[in-house]
């Protein structure tokens, strides 16, 4: 099966960036132990210290699907009311590889 990435845009509430670093930390262990898991990787936005970037790379959509149905997921999911302040931003993407065969995708980096 292909590999898909995945970007997801958050942001917290005003003055909720540590609550949200706090979630994040909570559930990223876990994500990295699940077997299709080949990147999850969390970015703060500069100067927007409440704004998140997160970039996903799945080994295949049955493992984005099995992390999306997983506890720890649910269990972060049902802390975002508290902690978001609108809801996700969520991009799921098959890779195109043009250009060059390593930087032109995160698959295989």
């Amino acid at each position: 099966m292909a590999e898909v990435v995945v970007v997801v845009l958050f942001r917290a509430r005003p003055g909720g960036r540590e609550d949200a670093e706090a979630a994040f930390a909570e559930m990223m262990p876990a994500t990295h132990a699940e077997e299709g898991c080949i990147r999850f990787a969390l970015h703060r936005v500069p100067g927007d210290p409440e704004r998140f970037v997160l970039v996903e790379r799945w080994a295949s959509r049955a493992a984005l699907d099995e992390h999306l149905a997983a506890p720890h997921l649910a269990a972060f999911r049902a802390r975002g009311a508290d902690i978001w302040a609108e809801p996700p931003q969520i991009t799921v993407a098959d890779p195109l590889a043009l250009g060059d065969a390593v930087k032109g995708t995160l698959a295989g980096a």
